[in-house]
């Protein structure tokens, strides 16, 4: 196994991939299988194959005897369903409620007695400069210091400039790196927290949500950093609107939901704000896709073929989110399997410098079912349109939501064939300026957010 680890983390996923087929029979059936599985998950991510992911972090919570493994396991297992297209939605509700089965022997309440909601909690793997951080820093720079005052809980001691950021603005900055799950838990109930937001979710293992499983706060919230139920039962509240879980919806959720206007507000970073004076230069209409490749499905590339077949002289931009040279050779692959028309399609690994690469872009096509977030957010904030499909589930209909809050609303289309329509006749006239009327729209107004959420804040009390 050491071997596989090496492999990966000098780029040679393909080796890596090789050595675990290898090596499997003699760890099948064994008390360490799970471990095998475990690094099947790192291989096909690295690959970029949702499907080969989630199977595999499927087959290693099967089999993990550990509780604590298996649960990280099966949090892994749960983000990866949702690059996956045509789950049925009551099959990713049903697997998502059966992560709270995990917890049922294990976790017990703190004893809790506090009397007035004043100390609110936020909890994240980190408080580091990321894609959910552009939804979430409003929360923890603008709130009213005279009503409320923040702590942040951080599961590591990593820091950056946003972290420096949070931590002038919050009244107290705790990290939990190194120690166990039952003592973060301890830690939290021991600073007299009041409302305690998940900022994780499934993400990174799930390990904020093990320790929110023994409910150090009086009320738990979910939302913003992950986008669809936990299926753990100590959270109470699940933080959306009403488009993307409307009426009826609440099957979908085990946490209650808590519906405001807005689900969230986008707050652009001081390097977006630097480079919003660049302008389009090229001369064909160049489409693109910034998002991580793992939500790039065979529907999506279908349509984007059927885009560049009418608009003649367009281009497509592929940008991974991560700069992982094997997951551009398996995109290659995909796209010769699909035929798709190489000559017309440039794919590009990650990298720090993506900001100046939007001004390449006149129309983005959001990734299906599995939206952008950040990076339609961004897309807008930098004047270029982005084109999305409204799906059935809150993750599928986030690109959507940012779109309707950024008064954005016939880009939204309705099914492939939409979507498709939508882009060539966008495509007659990509130059339009629309940062005019995004800039004062709700999805910038994070003040009227921060005031909203606060709202509910003081009324979850009373």
């Amino acid at each position: 196994m050491d071997k596989v680890k090496n492999f990966l983390k000098i780029g040679k996923t393909q080796e890596a991939f090789e050595r675990l087929k290898k090596i499997f029979p003699q760890y099948e059936g064994t008390k360490d299988e799970w471990k095998i599985h475990e690094l099947f998950g790192a291989v096909f991510h690295d690959l970029g194959d949702a499907e080969g992911a989630a199977q595999a972090y499927f087959n290693a919570a099967k089999c993990d005897k550990y509780l604590r493994s298996q649960r990280t396991h099966y949090s892994n297992y749960l983000f990866a369903l949702h690059y996956l297209n045509n789950i049925d939605n009551d099959i990713m509700t049903r697997e998502h409620f059966f992560y709270n089965n995990l917890f049922e022997k294990n976790s017990s309440d703190f004893p809790i007695s506090h009397s007035e909601l004043k100390t609110i909690g936020y909890i994240a793997p980190n408080f580091i400069e990321s894609s959910a951080a552009r939804f979430y820093e409003a929360l923890l720079t603008e709130y009213n210091r005279d009503e409320f005052f923040v702590k942040c809980f951080s599961l590591s001691s990593d820091c950056d400039d946003f972290t420096e950021l949070i931590k002038r603005n919050v009244g107290k900055y705790i990290s939990l790196e190194n120690l166990s799950i039952e003592e973060s838990a301890e830690k939290i109930f021991d600073e007299n927290i009041d409302i305690l937001f998940d900022l994780g979710g499934h993400t990174e293992g799930g390990m904020t949500l093990q320790i929110m499983s023994y409910k150090p706060s009086k009320i738990q919230i979910s939302g913003i950093g992950w986008f669809d139920t936990t299926g753990l039962k100590k959270i109470d509240y699940f933080l959306t609107d009403n488009y993307l879980a409307p009426i009826g919806h609440e099957k979908f959720f085990s946490e209650k939901l808590l519906r405001l206007n807005s689900a969230f507000a986008f707050k652009p970073s001081i390097a977006m704000k630097n480079f919003i004076a660049l302008k389009n230069s090229h001369s064909k209409i160049t489409f693109g896709c910034f998002n991580n490749f793992m939500k790039v499905t065979d529907e999506y590339l279908n349509c984007v073929k059927k885009i560049l077949k009418k608009v003649g002289e367009a281009k497509f931009i592929m940008q991974d989110t991560t700069n992982i040279l094997s997951r551009k050779i398996e995109m290659q692959n995909k796209l010769k399997n699909l035929k798709m028309p190489l000559e017309k399609i440039e794919i590009r690994i990650g990298n720090d410098d993506y900001l100046k690469n939007y001004s390449e872009i006149d129309i983005m096509l959001d990734t299906f079912p599995y939206n952008g977030g950040m990076m339609t957010a961004t897309a807008l904030y930098m004047n270029v349109p982005v084109i999305t499909i409204q799906g059935s589930r809150h993750y599928s209909k986030f690109g959507a939501d940012i779109l309707r809050l950024a008064n954005c609303s016939e880009f939204i289309a309705g099914n492939e064939k939409n979507f498709v329509e939508i882009a060539v006749e966008l495509s007659k006239n990509p130059k339009k300026n629309i940062r005019e009327k995004i800039i004062s729209s709700k999805l910038f107004d994070t003040k009227a957010f921060v005031k909203e959420v606060e709202f509910f804040y003081k009324n979850l009390g009373s």
